[in-house]
């Protein structure tokens, strides 16, 4: 597997490198850029499976890459020390990233993980896609999810989703069309993505759309949706959702 390392920090790119040399033989770092105009230059020099991007560089962000590689045939791996509404973007598009300062086993787990997605991988200009219309977004909120599930992946636009189902590591979107996906990210994952003022996590098993609630059932404390469905609200998250539903 071959790589190129972007980041404007040389401390950054040394310590990297030095832990894919010790821990990760396999690949090759065919060469590195502190800025994305070099690494534009590396990418069409190179046939390369893996780009670890710095989401912060000089005056630019790694997201700046897409501007000169539209349709990108190779893995991104964002690096950032920043925990930023860039995050949700870079979650919700399905590309990995590591935090600063990295750590070996986190770098391990995450090449491992896409050595294993290889033969399945999604289109990863539709990730892009996802990526970038979400970073745009004039809300700040996430509006599309590339979404893995046993198939493959699918790319819903969030307003389509009715409610999430939880269960245990696995969660499925119920959309409003009826249509139903199974994703291998858990309940929890969709929870720090998915706008908090649009969808509420009413119960351990459930998020709710706000917007598809037809009427409250104060005697069973539960919710019915536009599609008929009935939706427990846990005793502890029953003075919450009042408020919110007074709200709307």
């Amino acid at each position: 597997m071959k790589c190129i390392i972007v980041d404007d920090d040389l401390n950054c790119i040394k310590a990297l490198a030095g832990i894919i040399k010790d821990y990760l033989p396999k690949i090759e770092i065919v060469g590195t850029a502190a800025n994305i105009k070099e690494a534009v230059k590396l990418i069409n020099a190179n046939h390369l499976d893996i780009v670890f991007l710095d989401v912060e560089i000089q005056t630019e962000t790694g997201f700046d890459l897409f501007k000169y590689i539209s349709a990108p045939n190779f893995e991104v791996i964002f690096t950032t020390a920043h925990e930023k509404y860039a995050l949700k973007a870079i979650k919700s598009s399905c590309f990995d990233f590591l935090l600063k300062p990295i750590e070996i086993q986190e770098l391990v787990n995450t090449i491992n993980r896409l050595e294993m997605q290889k033969g399945a991988a999604a289109d990863i200009g539709k990730r892009t896609n996802v990526l970038l219309d979400n970073l745009s977004s004039h809300s700040k909120k996430v509006e599309k999810l590339a979404i893995p599930t046993k198939d493959g992946m699918m790319f819903i636009n969030v307003k389509d989703i009715m409610y999430l189902e939880g269960d245990a590591k696995y969660t499925t979107l119920h959309l409003y069309n009826k249509e139903r996906y199974v994703s291998s990210k858990n309940i929890g994952e969709f929870e720090e993505l998915l706008d908090a003022e649009t969808f509420f996590r009413c119960h351990r098993s459930w998020i709710i759309n706000l917007n598809s609630i037809v009427k409250y059932l104060k005697n069973d404390n539960r919710v019915l949706l536009s599609d008929d469905t009935l939706i427990d609200v846990s005793t502890r998250k029953k003075d919450e959702f009042l408020k919110l539903f007074n709200r709307i």
